[in-house]
């Protein structure tokens, strides 16, 4: 069986997707796929247990019923060095028991965390015997330097499948990582394997989660799952907001200061809008309330301001990969139209 480490070259780079982009693009050619995470991170809550949404995720992918067998060990966020469990290797070693072609082993948050613990991307790759695939989130000029960064961490220590670049603007960045970025890799015997496109689809968060982020207090629960591509931050007037509503794409989220009831009122009203925060722990008028029941949305308070809620919730996009089949096509694509497969095969010998 066939092993590959997928590793993020920084935080949010996209291995997720990636992989589940290339598993269902290996899938339509006949290849057994598998997936494993040899340590994940407990960020969120399945039955009342801790869990790694990513594994989840994958597990829907796979049509498995659930992501924790996927998931070798759950580190955790503390301000002290997370100590492994004395069984660690033995839990990520069980990762390796599948009956398939090709397993993807996914890396932890970004190359470089784990190194205090042991259990860093580089000492995982070099000691399940597994190449490593580089996800970069394409930035310009700093993304470039990032993946020179992580290949001299990774010298001498794991073998360098190439880098995938992801999120890449076809209109803005795909012209100079073709003209540059791309060859200054090569040039210095990193291979590019290909570009994933940014397409906004893939971004979406879901109501509930970033409600849960903010320590909103819901006012009116609308449909918690919705799911949000893009928030506004309504600060000017109701029908600049309007204008600004019809010119943005996908399904918003609006958040607002408590007490501009005139941009609540309007946002309630657009069909695109799946939930309103109002900041400022300003509670709703009942008017603005009602409006929100009829409409079927939901309406939450947060006790921060207008900003900060607008900042987190913003971080939240793209940081978990929703797997709805809409979504699983676009990704086979993207990366059937961005990925050598050829060239991916080749360099795994």
């Amino acid at each position: 069986m066939t092993r590959i480490y997928v590793a993020g070259v920084g935080e949010k780079a996209g291995k997720t997707v990636v992989i589940a982009g290339l598993i269902q693009a290996l899938r339509e050619e006949g290849v057994r796929v598998a997936y494993g995470k040899p340590v994940g991170l407990a960020r969120a809550y399945r039955h009342g247990r801790p869990c790694d949404p990513d594994g989840e995720a994958m597990a829907q992918v796979l049509d498995r019923p659930s992501g924790e067998e996927l998931v070798g060990v759950l580190a955790g966020d503390t301000p002290r060095a997370w100590r492994p469990p004395a069984d660690a290797w033995n839990r990520i070693q069980a990762l390796l028991q599948v009956d398939a072609d090709l397993l993807f082993l996914e890396g932890r948050e970004w190359l470089g965390r784990g190194f205090l613990s042991g259990l860093s991307d580089v000492a995982l790759a070099k000691r399940l015997e597994a190449p490593v695939l580089l996800v970069a989130k394409y930035e310009g000029e700093p993304s470039v330097d990032a993946v020179l960064v992580a290949t001299t961490l990774l010298a001498g220590e794991a073998r360098l499948l190439g880098v995938v670049l992801n999120g890449v603007s076809p209109e803005a960045e795909l012209s100079e990582v073709q003209a540059y970025a791309a060859p200054f890799l090569e040039e210095r015997g990193i291979p590019v394997l290909g570009t994933i496109s940014f397409d906004r689809r893939l971004q979406a968060v879901r109501v509930l989660e970033v409600l849960e982020a903010v320590g909103a207090e819901v006012v009116v629960e609308g449909n918690l799952q919705a799911e949000v591509e893009r928030f506004l931050v309504g600060a000017m007037g109701a029908e600049a907001a309007l204008q600004h509503l019809r010119r943005i794409p996908g399904q918003l989220a609006v958040i607002t200061p408590g007490d501009r009831t005139d941009i609540q009122a309007a946002a309630l009203a657009f069909p695109r809008v799946r939930a309103l925060i109002l900041s400022g722990g300003i509670r709703p008028e009942r008017a603005i309330a009602t409006q929100a029941a009829d409409q079927g949305k939901t309406l939450a308070v947060a006790p921060q301001d207008t900003f900060t809620v607008a900042e987190t919730a913003d971080r939240l996009l793209g940081r978990t990969f929703l797997p709805s089949p809409q979504r699983l096509a676009i990704l086979r694509e993207l990366v059937k139209e961005g990925l050598d497969l050829e060239r991916l095969r080749e360099r795994l010998g």
